[in-house]
Order: structure tokens, then C-alpha cells, then sequence
């Protein structure tokens, strides 16, 4: 993992940045894919719960649905962590930006 310089600054710088980032990066298309990732992260995530359930419910097809459940749980999770890199790498460019 990336030692990341934004990580290391304090409250009121960070919240500065995130302030700048959120006047550059509105409405963006980066700003929109970011978003499309929280949400089928989310619906990954409900979607894969609902069938934990459907499968503890109706015990019989409990293989199968646990074979596309937990593809799906870490499918979500890589989503997710990719969409908190992604936004970690702008917020410390827009950082080293600041800092020069």
C-alpha cells in the first residue's frame, strides 16, 4: 500500500482539500463513476443478503445460492475499495498540488 501524503495532514487541512475537491470534481464524470460504484456496490451487497436469506429460509438450495452469494459479497467489497483508492488518489493529487 502507497504511503499517501493527503493521509498524513491534519483536520482543517484535509477538510480544505476535500472542500477544493468538491468544487473541481462536482458533476464530473469522475464524480458520476464514483457514485454508479457506490451503488452496485450497495445493490451487490442487498442483492447478497437476500439470498442468505432466501437460502436459510429454503435450506435445499443452499449451495447454489451461497456459490453466487459470496462472489457477489466480494465483488461488492472490491468495488468499494477501489472506489475509496480512487478518491484517496485525487484528494492527494489535488494535496501535492497545494503543498507546491
Amino acid at each position: 500500500m502507497h504511503d499517501y501524503y493527503f493521509k498524513h495532514l491534519d483536520k482543517e487541512k484535509k477538510a480544505k482539500i476535500k472542500e477544493k475537491y468538491k468544487k473541481e470534481y462536482a458533476g464530473s464524470d469522475f464524480q458520476k463513476r464514483i457514485t454508479r460504484l457506490l451503488v452496485y456496490s450497495i445493490i451487490a451487497i442487498v442483492f447478497g443478503l437476500g439470498l442468505i436469506i432466501y437460502s436459510i429460509i429454503r435450506p435445499e438450495e443452499l449451495v447454489g445460492n451461497l456459490l453466487i452469494a459470496i462472489p457477489l459479497f466480494i465483488a461488492a467489497i472490491i468495488f468499494l475499495i477501489g472506489r475509496y483508492y480512487a478518491k484517496l488518489m485525487i484528494l492527494n493529487k489535488i494535496a501535492l498540488k497545494e503543498k507546491n
